[in-house]
């Protein structure tokens, strides 16, 4: 039955939106995005403050990642309120997709009054406007059919924006091997591809019906949560994600004794740090001694950037994928925009 509904003419007759085509077009909107030019008035940052909300605030935090990793300079996500900061040798990127992102623009209107070094990442709307007003620099950015499916172009316009800080050095190798990494993900997960072969379907097969609880190192909690976020949006099921070493002092005891249809998801990484390799090693020996099978998900590619895309990039299909399965329409997002018109 799941290979019948993954089938690419059942795909293609279910989503009437076509939210398959936007996955296949990721690498194209990397590279796309990978082209912007961004001009700043000087070179020389020690870290980056990231003002973003919701599936906006997801490159920054894969950026994070990645920058910790590779040994870049630090980079804080902040969702919502920022405390008072000291921005003297800070840049602010500011990223809402829609640019309407009405927490996103409060945070850059109390930031401003700083007056930073700030970047603002959007496809129009209100932060357009509001970076036109106070001098800002402004990078426009291409919105596809829904904000979430944008994650190519926010997450790397803002690793352009990052190089235009000369903020790379020493790691811009890595983005040329993302496009690649992505690329050849994307054959490898397309809906074309029959299950047996295809890794983002044997994932959403083996979640569809159960709660996934999602574990990561600490340098891939930006991918654990993403997922855990396109699960609840485009399948809309219930998961959770945790990152070692934290999940091993507090939630792996739930594993004694485990409520009924949980699936225990492990991300990995070829660069994740040792000791938390063999934790996660341990953790999943653990279960399969109390006869629990998790899954594991394996990343591509030598850097650090194209591992964390091709997690993502895997796993993101994956819940589409589930959605599918489910017989759930992925695009829509009713329940969210009630929640907005209300505020």
């Amino acid at each position: 039955m799941p290979e019948e509904k993954l089938s690419p003419q059942e795909i293609e007759r279910f989503d009437t939106r076509r939210v398959y085509d936007l996955y296949d077009g990721w690498p194209a909107d990397v590279e796309d995005a990978l082209g912007i030019q961004v001009k700043l008035p000087r070179t020389k940052y020690e870290r980056v403050v990231y003002l973003a909300v919701g599936g906006s605030a997801t490159g920054g935090d894969i950026i994070s990642d990645w920058l910790l990793s590779s040994g870049g300079v630090p980079l804080t996500v902040y969702r919502g309120n920022v405390p008072k900061l000291n921005l003297d040798n800070a840049l602010v990127i500011v990223c809402s997709t829609s640019g309407d992102t009405k927490e996103t623009l409060q945070m850059a209107t109390a930031m401003i009054k700083s007056r930073p070094d700030m970047v603002a990442i959007s496809s129009g709307g209100m932060l357009k406007e509001f970076a036109e007003r106070e001098g800002v620099t402004y990078v426009k950015i291409r919105l596809t059919k829904a904000p979430r499916f944008t994650l190519p172009y926010s997450l790397f316009a803002s690793v352009a924006t990052l190089r235009g800080a000369s903020l790379l050095e020493g790691m811009e190798w890595e983005l040329d091997e993302a496009v690649s990494v992505m690329r050849e993900t994307a054959r490898r997960i397309n809906r074309r591809v029959a299950t047996q072969q295809n890794e983002s379907k044997q994932i959403a097969t083996t979640i569809n019906g159960k709660t996934p609880c999602i574990y990561s190192s600490s340098v891939t909690r930006s991918v654990a949560r993403r997922f855990k976020n396109s699960l609840n949006e485009n399948a809309k099921i219930l998961a959770t994600y945790a990152a070692a070493p934290d999940f091993l002092h507090n939630e792996v005891e739930m594993w004694e004794k485990p409520e009924r249809n949980l699936q225990p998801i492990v991300l990995r990484r070829a660069s994740d740090p040792p000791n938390e390799t063999r934790a996660l090693d341990a953790f999943t020996e653990a279960l399969e001694a109390r006869g629990i099978k998790a899954t594991s998900v394996t990343s591509s590619g030598r850097g650090n950037l194209a591992q964390l895309m091709s997690l993502c990039y895997t796993l993101d299909v994956a819940s589409y994928y589930t959605a599918i399965l489910r017989g759930v329409e992925p695009f829509s997002i009713g329940l969210i925009e009630e929640l907005k018109r209300s505020r």
